[in-house]
């Protein structure tokens, strides 16, 4: 009969357990919520940059992100954007906030940004932390 009470028991807390699992995921929306720093652009190339020259952005961006210890992703294959008349967008995923802060003071990116912003005609950025 203890036996008998003790797995009732069991059984009774797993479920309450599960309850209120599923009660806390239903509050947060069901969808996970990562901790990491996504920074995402969207860009417009200027009329008339070759080819080479919008691929040696994507080259040298991939070369500094080696570098930093943090970097959790970078999604680059666009395959729509709006406003329509844009060209590319980029996501660098970091893990946290100093990884993204190493990207943003790291000593390449500045020979990069002047790159960039010499075949770019525009970009909006957007930085999103959880």
């Amino acid at each position: 009969m203890r036996r008998y009470r003790l797995s009732v028991d069991f059984a009774l807390s797993m479920i309450l357990l599960a309850l209120n699992l599923t009660a806390i995921s239903l509050a947060e929306g069901g969808v996970p919520m990562p901790k990491t720093i996504i920074h995402h652009v969207t860009l417009k190339w200027k009329p008339d940059v070759p080819d080479t020259e919008k691929l040696k952005v994507f080259e040298d961006l991939k070369a500094i992100l080696a570098d930093i210890p943090g970097v959790k992703g970078l999604w680059i294959d666009t395959k729509r954007i709006q406003p329509s008349d844009f060209s590319r967008t980029f996501v660098i995923e970091f893990a946290d906030r100093d990884s993204y802060d190493e990207y943003v003071k790291h000593p390449k990116k500045k020979a990069w940004d002047k790159h960039y912003h010499g075949v770019r005609e525009q970009s909006f950025n957007c930085i999103t932390v959880n």
